[in-house]
């Protein structure tokens, strides 16, 4: 205990009588003492901040290398230690997303837009990152008779997506909590740790091109094909295993160049459509046989009839620039289609053949000749 001076002690005798100038000088000394005994008790700490320590993570996102445009907004979700997704945010800022994690075990799925911005398609379990997929909505059922009480699916709108996991560990968080002086802060305290992704699209194209001898009797076509992919896995790339249809009723048509056969007459006709490929189990040709995959072809011609051809396809639905006869790899399925009826895959005898038409309302006809008999007289007016 600190010792009492005799001044203070005789000012604390004064202050028996406090309005005696000895009493106001001893009350003043004992104030001032007692200030400087509590200023030399303190110790002093600069301002410290205090915060719970987590990893901060910015994923970059790459849509051009790939997926070939730059969208107006993104969804990023995300499954910690585990396949249920914990966290989902819609975000305009599509090159890249700061996260704020804690230790533990991630899986990331990224895509553009959102799940309700996709008219042609149907997202489903999409709190499960393994089981998350989406499917093509259906068109309503047709009654042509042609292609009678058949679905089709609707061409999918142009999708993209990043699906991968990693790992934040304690140590790249600088502890669970800490007091931090806060003149540290003003420095790179906290590690930024970053993700390249590079999104793939989900969708292809499917390219048709058909040899049709008697080309000049056509007035219009319409076709379509079946046993394709109705909708994929969005954390896997992986096609689904069901099938459905889809409608080809977008052709043109040109003749074959330099065609000198004018009772043949050939031409040629071509379209294309966005499709999810070929489903899962199927893109090897090794893997399919020839019914998988049917075109149906529905020709009217310049009479007003109509003329049905179907081929089985499935062997000759090929991916551009991919092996299919070795490795396949889940990028590959995302690589154009092609289907060719035409040499050398088709023979002449095996492509369309329409029959002779005139058109209608022309007053052309074909002449149908009775037989003679043998004992009847026929007169022959001049």
């Amino acid at each position: 205990m600190m010792p009492i001076s005799p001044s203070i002690r005789r000012g604390l005798r004064g202050l028996r009588s406090p309005r005696s100038p000895r009493g106001l000088r001893a009350l003043r000394l004992l104030a001032l003492a007692c200030l400087m005994v509590l200023l030399a008790s303190c110790d002093r700490y600069d301002i410290e901040l205090y915060y719970k320590g987590k990893a901060d993570v910015r994923v970059n996102v790459d849509w051009e290398k790939r997926f070939g445009e730059k969208p107006s907004g993104m969804t990023i979700m995300l499954a910690k230690d585990g396949d249920s997704i914990t966290f989902t945010d819609i975000s305009n800022h599509v090159d890249s997303y700061d996260l704020e994690l804690e230790p533990g075990d991630y899986k990331m799925l990224i895509f553009n837009r959102t799940t309700g911005e996709f008219g042609s398609m149907r997202f489903f379990q999409m709190k499960s990152f393994n089981d998350a997929f989406a499917y093509a909505q259906q068109q309503q059922r047709t009654t042509d008779f042609w292609d009678v009480n058949v679905a089709y699916m609707r061409e999918p709108e142009h999708i993209g997506c990043v699906a991968d996991t990693f790992t934040v560990l304690p140590e790249m968080t600088d502890g669970n909590f800490r007091f931090v002086p806060w003149k540290q802060m003003k420095g790179d305290l906290r590690e930024t740790h970053t993700l390249d992704e590079t999104v793939d699209p989900m969708t292809t194209d499917l390219f048709v091109r058909v040899k049709v001898i008697g080309f000049k009797y056509m007035a219009s076509v319409i076709g379509n094909i079946s046993g394709m992919a109705d909708g994929f896995l969005l954390t896997q790339a992986w096609r689904r295993t069901q099938t459905g249809y889809h409608l080809l009723d977008a052709w043109t048509s040109a003749p074959a160049p330099a065609e000198s056969d004018s009772v043949r007459s050939v031409g040629y006709i071509t379209t294309h459509i966005s499709t999810f490929g070929l489903p899962h189990g199927r893109e090897l040709l090794a893997q399919r046989d020839s019914t998988n995959n049917v075109l149906s072809l529905c020709f009217t011609l310049i009479d007003g009839t109509q003329h049905v051809f179907r081929y089985p396809v499935g062997k000759h639905i090929r991916y551009r620039t991919a092996d299919e006869n070795g490795y396949f790899s889940k990028t590959d399925v995302t690589l154009e289609l092609e289907l060719l009826l035409e040499a050398p895959f088709f023979s002449d005898s095996e492509v369309p053949i329409l029959p002779y038409a005139q058109p209608s309302g022309t007053g052309a006809f074909d002449a149908e000749v009775a037989p003679w008999g043998d004992e009847e007289n026929i007169d022959v007016p001049f």
